[in-house]
């Protein structure tokens, strides 16, 4: 596990950037992949941002919304920061997270996941992951090892 402030995750995926982008944008997608649950965007500069929660995060005591957020910057479908907030630590400060995305003329994407701890170390080794991801562990090498997974494949990881 990492104890990093600063967290850059890169990952190829056999997609275009588009698809990639939706995939992180849209419900269609954020359901089959990382830790499920629906999102809402108002893809604007200090537009909203919700990634819901799922029956099994309900079952958990979670209430209706797993991170909230404020959209920082839109540049669709390239790049996407956003001020990045779990509710199971309500007392945290936001921290930031950067989706850079590049399409490649063979049609590879690479994908550039930044997350920003500095306003919040103390989560640094959670969000960084290594842990069992039934019990929440995966961070985000899960996700993106689930995007991935969903993106090339059409199943959801480990289904």
């Amino acid at each position: 596990m990492s104890d990093s402030q600063i967290q850059v995750y890169s990952i190829y995926i056999n997609a275009p950037a588009k698809k990639v982008w939706d995939a992180i944008t849209t419900s269609e997608y954020t359901t089959q992949w990382g830790y499920g649950g629906e999102t809402e965007y108002d893809l604007t500069p200090g537009g909203d941002y919700r990634n819901l929660t799922t029956d099994e995060m309900k079952q958990m005591g979670m209430g209706d919304v797993a991170v909230s957020g404020t959209v920082v910057e839109v540049e669709e479908p390239t790049r996407l920061v956003l001020d990045w907030s779990p509710a199971w630590h309500p007392e945290s400060n936001p921290t930031r997270l950067t989706w850079e995305l590049t399409e490649f003329p063979s049609g590879l994407t690479r994908v550039v996941l930044t997350h920003d701890l500095t306003a919040a170390p103390e989560y640094a080794a959670e969000v960084a992951g290594g842990g069992e991801p039934a019990q929440g562990g995966g961070g985000w090498p899960w996700c993106l090892s689930g995007l991935k997974t969903l993106l090339e494949t059409g199943k959801s990881m480990g289904a």
